[in-house]
């Protein structure tokens, strides 16, 4: 009989963490196709597509995705990854990867939707440092998200538009500006601390 039970309950875990999976790959998925609404539309700084000719920029892209999985407005999440992280409002950071150097980065290790925010040496006054690479403490100055298939989606201020580009060949471009990144990964969808609940970022237009 304890047998019976034992097994029992090791199935009931194996359902359970299956429909833990479900959910995750759920939430991911719709995380990555929102961040895909927003593919062309023109970089602004700060910008979160609030009025006619506003584009926006690589926080306003996690941001318009995370409305559209849960439940919460884009003013809940805090624009401070040294809040956002700890806190793990776009999930928890990735062990081993938060920060990991660019060129120790192994990209087959990430998973769609994974929150990827760019960390260079450069200080930031508005925010004490993230973490430290080789001795060094960094910065967040750039995120995006990971879209599967060694790309990421990013409001890019080099690109001048949002795009979804090849994550290797971004950080190899870009060495001088980043030196790593954080990993961020959610379970089960965004978590902001406290929920404000608001009209969202308009859809854009399909472009042309």
């Amino acid at each position: 009989m304890a047998a019976g039970i034992v097994m029992a309950l090791a199935g009931w875990a194996g359902v359970a963490g299956a429909q833990s999976r479900e959910r995750r790959e759920d939430a991911t998925g719709r995380f990555v196709t929102a961040a895909r609404e927003v593919l062309g539309v023109p970089y602004t700084f700060g910008g979160r597509m609030r009025a006619p000719g506003e584009g926006i920029d690589c926080q306003g892209v996690l941001f318009y995705a995370a409305e559209r999985v849960g439940r919460c407005g884009w003013k809940s999440f805090s624009v401070l990854p040294t809040v956002s992280v700890p806190s793990g409002e776009l999930g928890k950071a990735v062990e081993g990867m938060a920060p990991v150097a660019s060129s120790a980065l192994d990209v087959s290790k990430l998973r769609p939707g994974d929150v990827l925010l760019l960390v260079g040496f450069d200080s930031n006054p508005a925010e004490p440092a993230i973490g430290e690479l080789a001795g060094r403490p960094v910065w967040v100055w750039h995120t995006g998200l990971y879209s599967g298939g060694g790309k990421w989606i990013v409001g890019d201020h080099f690109a001048g538009r949002v795009v979804e580009v090849d994550l290797a060949a971004y950080l190899v471009a870009h060495a001088d500006t980043y030196a790593g990144l954080v990993v961020t990964r959610m379970e089960e969808g965004p978590r902001p601390r406290r929920c404000r609940r608001h009209a969202p970022m308009p859809k854009p237009e399909p472009r042309r």
